[in-house]
Order: structure tokens, then C-alpha cells, then sequence
């Protein structure tokens, strides 16, 4: 499976505010990184389970557009305009997805606005 088609999913599976789906597009020991972190903010997908169950429980508006993907190997580059994220109308993201054995093994955010 190539690697934009599970980045594809949990891109879908996070506007339908599927919490289920979303998990199921990431490694058990999964890894997320502000960019330019030495460290991850978040380890594993229990730490992701509880931030995303928050966001989509706050957030009955919440939307990612996907404003353009690049794909290189096994990483997926996207840039994201989030809107109804916790209140927030608009966030600028730049996401790197790393994929491992078709999953998602480490993110790496960029955001703006």
C-alpha cells in the first residue's frame, strides 16, 4: 500500500471525527514532533487517543483541507487550513508523515495562524 493512501485515511477518519478510524492509521509507539523538537510531545497511542478524543469532542465544526501533498519515499508531506479546531477558526499546517509497515510512525507538525 503506498504511503498517502493511510495519511488519505486518517486525514478522512479526523474530519469525520472518527476517534476509532483515526487510531487505527497509527503505530502502537507512535511519535509526534513540534518541528525542530529534539523530543516528541506525544509518545504512543494512548497519549494520541486522549489529546484527539479532546479535540473531537470540542470541536463539532472541526475540518483539515488538504491544500497540497507531497510524497517521497515513505513520507507524506501535507499542507492543512484546519478550521473549528477547539474554537480556533483557522490554523496553517504543514504535517510530515512517516509510514511504517502502512502505518503512521511519526508526525512532525508545522503550524501558523
Amino acid at each position: 500500500m503506498p504511503p498517502e493512501t493511510i495519511v488519505q485515511k486518517q486525514l478522512d477518519t479526523y474530519n469525520a471525527r472518527d476517534l476509532t478510524g483515526f487510531l487505527s492509521c497509527y503505530t502502537a509507539d507512535v511519535e509526534i514532533f513540534n518541528f525542530g523538537a529534539a523530543a516528541p510531545y506525544m509518545v504512543g497511542i494512548a497519549a494520541v487517543e486522549k489529546v484527539y478524543k479532546d479535540i473531537f469532542d470540542q470541536s463539532p465544526e472541526l475540518h483539515a483541507h488538504l491544500e497540497n501533498r507531497i510524497v517521497f519515499d515513505n513520507k507524506v508531506i501535507d499542507h492543512e487550513k484546519v478550521t473549528g479546531r477547539k474554537g480556533v477558526d483557522f490554523t496553517e499546517i504543514v504535517a510530515i508523515y512517516e509510514v511504517t509497515d502502512g502505518l503512521i510512525s511519526q508526525v512532525t507538525f508545522m503550524r501558523q495562524g
